[in-house]
């Protein structure tokens, strides 16, 4: 397997939405406003505004992170971006780091490499904002 840079994402948080107990854990809802991805394959920035992370912390500290997001390239193509990751937040909200698998969607044909492609993140997410070092996996 090979692993090559992919680039950064960035995903400002507004306010949280939710906080509550749900039948697994703790639940937060976070909507991420105004996200973009910045490398040397893609360049995109949110579309809209339906983007949230859906994150759930289960009773031992394991934190799931689920996130959609609307994105459009610098070149026009529309591109739905969804990623799941988990961490280890023993001290609260991202005492730990993020590890997410992102997966593609997009019908324009330059783009449509990435809807077969895994691409990898390493990051942190703080009250305001999540941030990731993206890879590619080949």
């Amino acid at each position: 397997m090979r692993v090559e840079p992919f680039g950064t994402f960035h995903a400002p948080l507004s306010r949280v939405e939710f906080r509550g107990v749900a039948s697994r854990g703790h639940r937060l809802v976070g909507p991420i406003v105004g996200s973009s991805i910045e490398g040397p394959m893609l360049r995109a920035k949110q579309e809209g505004t339906s983007a949230a992370d859906w994150l759930l912390q289960g009773p031992d500290e394991t934190v799931l992170i689920d996130v959609r997001v609307s994105m459009r390239t610098d070149d026009g193509a529309a591109l739905q971006i969804a990623y799941s990751g988990r961490a280890h937040w023993p001290d609260g909200v991202g005492s730990g780091a993020v590890r997410a698998a992102f997966v593609f969607e997009t019908d324009a044909p330059e783009y449509r490499w990435l809807c077969s492609r895994m691409v990898v993140g390493v990051g942190s997410v703080e009250q305001t904002h999540g941030s990731y070092s993206l890879a590619i996996l080949r």
